[in-house]
C-alpha cells in the first residue's frame, strides 16, 4: 500500500510539472481574466455615458427657465437620486476592473519563467529523492513535504481561481450581467433621446426673441412635459434595478468568490498538513523493507 502511495506522489508530481512546464492553466487563466477585465470595463463605460447624459439633461432643462417667457420647468430632478447611484456604480467598477487586474498580475508573476523552472526542479529533486528513500527506514524531513504543498498552492491557486470564477459567471452571472447591461444601454438612449428634444426646445426659444407669443404657443403645444416625466421615472426605476444588478455580479465575482476562494485554499493546504504531520514523520517516506 505504501509503494502505491509513493507512486501515487510521484504521478502527480510529474503531472504538476507538465502542468507549469505547460502553462496551459495560466493561458487560459489569463484569457478569463481578460474576458473579466473587458466586461468590468464595459461596464464602466455604460456608467459613465449614463451619468454624462444625465448631467446633460439636467442642465437642458435649467436652460429652459430662464427663456425669458416664465416657463419653469425641471422634470430633470427625477434623475438626481439615479445619479448619484450611477457615480458611485462607476467607482464600484473601477475598484472591480482594479482587482481584476491584480488577479493578472499574479497570474503573471506565478508563470514567472525563472520561477516556475525552480518550481519544476524542486518538485523533480524531490521525487528522486522519494525513490531513491523508497527502502529506506528513515524518510526525508517533513519541511520537504511542506514545501512541495506550499509551492503546488503558490503555483496553482491564482490560474485555478481564475477559470472557476469564470465558471461561477458563465453558470450564475452571464444572464443577469447581460441583460442589465442592455438594460442600461437601453436607458441611455431614453435620456439621450429626451434630452435632444429639450435642446431642440431650447434653441427654438432662443430664436423666437421676436415672435414670443407665437413661439410661446408652439412651444406649449408640444412640449409634453407628464410624457417626459414618465419617461425619465421609467428610466431611473430601470437604470437603479439593473445597476444593482451589475453591482452584485462583480461583487461576487471579484470580491466574494476570491475571498472564499483563497480561504477554501488555505484550509485545505492545512488540513492537509496537518494530516501529514500527524501519521508519524513522513508516511509517504517512511518505507520500510517489508512494503
Amino acid at each position: 500500500m505504501k509503494k502505491i502511495n509513493l507512486w501515487i506522489y510521484i504521478l502527480g508530481l510529474l503531472l504538476a510539472s507538465l502542468l507549469a512546464g505547460s502553462k496551459a492553466l495560466d493561458h487560459f487563466g489569463e484569457e478569463y481574466t481578460d474576458q473579466a477585465l473587458k466586461r468590468a470595463l464595459i461596464s464602466f463605460a455604460v456608467a459613465r455615458t449614463l451619468n454624462g447624459l444625465i448631467s446633460v439633461a439636467q442642465e437642458a432643462e435649467v436652460a429652459m427657465q430662464p427663456a425669458g417667457l416664465g416657463v419653469n420647468v425641471s422634470p430633470g430632478e427625477i434623475l438626481d437620486p439615479i445619479n448619484d447611484l450611477v457615480e458611485r456604480f462607476s467607482m464600484v467598477m473601477l475598484i472591480a476592473a482594479s482587482a481584476i487586474g491584480v488577479q493578472k498580475l499574479l497570474l503573471s508573476m506565478s508563470a514567472w519563467d525563472v520561477f516556475n523552472y525552480l518550481v519544476i526542479g524542486f518538485w523533480l529533486l524531490y521525487g528522486v529523492m522519494l525513490i531513491a528513500k523508497r527502502n529506506s527506514s528513515k524518510g526525508l524531513h517533513p519541511m520537504w513535504y511542506k514545501t512541495v504543498i506550499f509551492l503546488i498552492l503558490v503555483r496553482f491557486a491564482t490560474p485555478v481561481m481564475a477559470l472557476t470564477n469564470e465558471g461561477l459567471y458563465n453558470l450564475f452571472l452571464a444572464p443577469n450581467y447581460q441583460e442589465a447591461n442592455q438594460e442600461l444601454e437601453g436607458v441611455s438612449q431614453t435620456i439621450e433621446s429626451n434630452t435632444s428634444e429639450q435642446e431642440a426646445d431650447i434653441q427654438q426659444q432662443q430664436s423666437a426673441y421676436e415672435g414670443a407669443k407665437d413661439w410661446l404657443g408652439k412651444a406649449i403645444s408640444q412640449l409634453d412635459i407628464k410624457k417626459q416625466i414618465k419617461a425619465y421615472q421609467d428610466a431611473a426605476e430601470r437604470a437603479s434595478k439593473n445597476v444593482i444588478e451589475l453591482i452584485t455580479v462583480f461583487v461576487v465575482q471579484t470580491v466574494l468568490f476570491p475571498i472564499f476562494f483563497l480561504w477554501l485554499i488555505f484550509r485545505s493546504g492545512r488540513s492537509l498538513l496537518i494530516t501529514r504531520s500527524q501519521s508519524y514523520a513522513h508516511p509517504d517516506l517512511k518505507l520500510n523493507h517489508r512494503s
